[in-house]
């Protein structure tokens, strides 16, 4: 048996011919870490929005929240007096992974009468893409690509499973059809509504429906249309939502000092407030709307307002655009609220397989590549008193 080992895996001839390339787990941990972020927008984590939680081989995560114990001092008492206070309060919740898989398979067909035909090799070879080190380099650019699917299928998964719009548009027939195939909406389907998973917006949505104050915050139907603001005044939704805190919540939103929260917003509010202060204050002749006209925003895809970061969440976008609806929504919440499960991020417990990459040595499947990975992801919530959700759904 042949074995090459590398910094990224190791590549194995076993006897009967067959060859296998194994990643190790830490790029599987970056591609899940990093990656995933990057469908939504790497700025979103850079200011904190998600945290992730690794489950190990139960998978489950515990989320523990530990209170602040308050007005702990009391006058002297006797030495026969015992009067403790300030007893530290705990709460906990959990999110449950759920198992999934990929499958994929690569054949050299794929590539036979273009132009990269000709980076594989002679005669037989032309069948085998690791037989050249053009093909090699081509395979890492495939497995690149293939880790960013499925980071961000991680996130599609994390942020909107089943989410009831889709058979919602599915049913009523909305969705893109521009967008997508019909065989990439049966896989979306699959994807979002066969797992366990339930998403961030679905739990965001339920917890509006079971009538939580702080989720139902109002955006007037009459300030929107399609997929527009068309108000006048968009920081007084701003206003609205940061005023809807619970007291606790109310308390961190002021230490802006300590940039302990996030406003993730959908496009159009996102785009109603850029004009906001291009409008207040290009007039006025202030050179920071200037440069917001010209340059864009200082941080892509990021603004603040009152101190708190205002980030532009695209994707929820994308989503309204694959089911054929119309979402608005202004999510305040504390840094790291929004937790993703995993477990193939647990380099330092169990050892756990990433992706495999395995070359077949049939003559009938020539050269044919198939790759497979299974891993368990959840999505929760940590904390629904550290957040305040305004949100306005138009369907067709």
């Amino acid at each position: 048996m042949l074995t090459l080992n590398g910094e990224i895996g190791s590549f194995v001839i076993d006897p009967q011919g067959r060859s296998t390339f194994s990643m190790n787990m830490e790029p599987a941990t970056l591609v899940f870490n990093e990656v995933a972020l990057q469908k939504s927008n790497v700025v979103a984590n850079a200011v904190g929005l998600y945290s992730f939680v690794p489950v190990g081989r139960y998978g489950r995560a515990r989320m523990l929240g530990l209170g602040t114990p308050k007005y702990l001092l009391q006058g002297r008492k006797n030495c026969l007096t015992w009067n403790p206070k300030g007893t530290i309060s705990m709460s906990a919740d959990e999110i449950q992974a759920h198992p999934v898989e990929f499958m994929g398979t690569q054949c050299a067909d794929d590539f036979f009468g273009k132009c990269f035909e000709y980076i594989t090799g002679t005669g037989n070879q032309a069948n085998d893409l690791f037989s050249t080190p053009e093909g090699n380099q081509m395979l890492g650019a495939a497995l690149d690509n293939i880790y960013l699917g499925l980071g961000n299928s991680v996130f599609e998964l994390a942020t909107f499973g089943n989410d009831p719009l889709i058979a919602q548009s599915n049913a009523g027939n909305w969705w893109n059809k521009e967008y997508l195939t019909t065989g990439e909406w049966a896989d979306f389907i699959d994807q979002q509504t066969s797992v366990g998973v339930t998403g961030h917006i679905p739990l965001i949505e339920a917890a509006k429906a079971e009538g939580l104050a702080n989720f139902n915050v109002t955006l007037p139907s009459n300030n929107f249309s399609g997929a527009l603001y068309t108000g006048s005044d968009i920081t007084a939704e701003f206003d609205k939502v940061i005023a809807a805190s619970k007291t606790r919540f109310r308390v961190l939103v002021k230490q802006r000092a300590q940039d302990n929260v996030v406003m993730a917003v959908t496009k159009s509010v996102f785009d109603a407030y850029k004009s906001h202060l291009i409008d207040t204050y290009g007039a006025s002749g202030i050179p920071a709307a200037y440069l917001l006209v010209v340059d864009g925003e200082p941080v892509p895809g990021v603004l603040r307002y009152d101190g708190i970061p205002v980030v532009c969440m695209d994707e929820w976008t994308e989503h309204d655009e694959v089911l054929g609806i119309n979402t608005h929504r202004i999510l305040l919440t504390a840094k790291g609220n929004l937790s993703i499960a995993h477990d193939v991020a647990s380099i330092d417990q169990f050892g756990g397989m990433g992706l495999r990459v395995e070359q077949s040595p049939i003559l009938r499947d020539k050269g044919r590549i198939d790759m497979y990975t299974a891993f368990q992801v959840g999505a929760g919530i940590a904390n629904t008193d550290f957040m305040v959700n305004a949100s306005l759904v138009l369907t067709p």
